[in-house]
This record gives structure tokens, sequence and C-alpha cells, in this order.
């Protein structure tokens, strides 16, 4: 294991060696990097989708499970992944292995979580891919599949903090609530990189789909996300909004504002807020028992 990767305090990552950190973190199985990669070819045929997930039988088990619950509505079981990528979609099928993949990844994480809501901060990030995909179809901007994923995963960053650094989670989670900050200014006070940041580049060490690291790494500034800047502002905007359905991130106050410019960028108005909202909260009830699928 590398020198940086045992770093004792998470006040000891600079932003430049954030990339060598990040390649150094164990990857996800390559079942996973090759279904992301066959999903960015249009090409990619239904049966190529399904042998691959077919090599993980625990990817395969999970996606069946998705497919047969009360989500889907089907009246017969499915029981071949190919019929399961038709009835669901290339796209609903990728965010379903994303977030496999990624909770996966963290499923040992309770045990370290003295100070960090993890209930409470999956069912933030639920809300966020809730409102993001809504905001999406409401304001017929980006790509309302690509939206519920960046806000699936807008926060990992956060979960790479817990992983390797709790103590400096916990010395976080004291400090934005003493001094009643958001968890970003709290990040800011304490360290100089943030959960963003860290995020944006441990996905890419990943071989993320582009716009999903541009998203997740630009979710609180989308004007820098370049050509990703729409999705990453959906994220942001549905990050803000996270709070008017009780589903805020867990630890620090609640922003004050959101971005106007991300606003304009996307055509928000008031009333299509509204809707978005009105919406996302009828869905995330279901979206919620997705999780508990995934599990």
């Amino acid at each position: 294991m590398s020198e940086i990767v045992q770093l004792r305090s998470l006040t000891e990552l600079q932003p430049r060696e954030l990339k060598q950190f990040a390649s150094d973190l164990p990857t996800l199985p390559v079942v996973f990097q090759e279904l992301f990669s066959r999903m960015q070819d249009p090409d990619t045929q239904i049966s190529e989708l399904a042998e691959v997930i077919a090599r993980d039988p625990a990817l395969t088990a999970k996606i069946l499970k998705l497919v047969n619950s009360a989500f889907y509505g089907r009246p017969s079981q499915i029981t071949t992944i190919s019929r399961a990528v038709i009835i669901m979609g290339f796209q609903a099928v990728r965010s379903a292995a994303l977030a496999v993949s990624v909770f996966d990844h963290f499923k040992d994480l309770p045990a370290l979580a003295a100070g960090f809501d993890l209930e409470r901060f999956w069912r933030h990030d639920v809300a966020v891919s809730c409102v993001a995909k809504q905001l999406a179809l409401v304001l017929g901007a980006g790509e309302p599949e690509d939206a519920f994923v960046a806000g699936l995963l807008h926060d990992v960053g956060k979960l790479v903090m817990l992983q390797h650094f709790p103590r400096d989670v916990d010395d976080l989670a004291r400090e934005v609530s003493e001094r009643r900050l958001t968890w970003r200014a709290g990040e800011s006070a304490l360290f100089a990189i943030d959960h963003a940041e860290l995020g944006r580049t441990v996905f890419r060490a990943w071989d993320f789909p582009e716009s999903v690291v541009e998203a997740v790494g630009r979710h609180h500034e989308p004007d820098g996300a370049g050509r990703h800047a729409v999705l990453a502002a959906l994220v942001h905007l549905a990050d803000y909004f996270s709070y008017h359905l009780d589903a805020g991130c867990p630890g620090g106050v609640a922003p004050r504002l959101h971005s106007q410019d991300a606003a304009r960028m996307v055509g928000l108005t008031p009333e299509r807020a509204s809707e978005a909202l009105q919406r996302a909260s009828g869905e995330l009830a279901e979206s919620l028992e997705i999780l508990k699928l995934l599990d």
C-alpha cells in the first residue's frame, strides 16, 4: 500500500496528491468497468450486455430481483438478463449496476460511522437522484437517467473520506454542528480538498462516464463542468431542493441559496421547481425501496 493511502489524517491530503491517492484505492470489479464501457458504445447489443452481467452472479441476482419487484409491476417472473435489459432499458440497467457497484464497495462503512448518519446519507442521495431526474424531465434539460445516476453518486466523496479518515469525518461533524456551517463550509475550514473534488478524482480513476465524473465533481459549482454543465446544474439544484423533501444531507446546516447561474442554465422557474418537487416526492418512497433491493 502506498504512502498516500497510509496518510494518518485528511488534513495531510493536498490537491496535487489526489490523483495518486485515488489510483491507490481498490478498484471496482472488472465486470462493472466493462459494463460501463459497453454502455457508452451506441452499437452495443443487448446480448453483449447480458453476457457481461452474467459474469457476476451477485449483480445478475440483483438485476433480476429489481426487475421482478413491485417497482416494475411485471405480471410474470423475468428470469433472464436479456429480458431484464429490454424491460428496464439500457440506462436503467446502467443506473442499477452503478448503484450496486458503489454500494458493495462501501458496504462495511457502518462500523466506522461514529459521527456520520449513513441511513440519512443514503436517503439524501436517493432524494437528490429523484429530484435531479424530475428536474430534467420537467425542464427538458439533459438526460433524466444520467441525472438520476449523478444525483445518486454526487456525495460519494464523503464515503471515501469516511472509509479512509473516519476520525477526520468525526471532527468535521463536530465542527459543522458547533459552528452551524454547511458540510462543505466545514470542509473548507479544515481541509485542503472537499468531497466533490475527491469524488470526481476517484470516479475518474474508476473509469466512470465523463458526464458522471464532472457532474459529481462540480455539483457545487456547475458552471465549471464544461460541456456537462447542465447535468451538474441539475444535481446542484436537486441537492438544494432535497431539503424541501426533508431529505437534506446529514450533518451541517442547509444551504441558504442555490446558484442563480445554474437555475438560468436549465430554465428553472418557481412553478417548474414546484412541479419537479411534487413529482420527486411521489417517486422517493419507491426509489428508497429500490435501495433495499440492492443491499
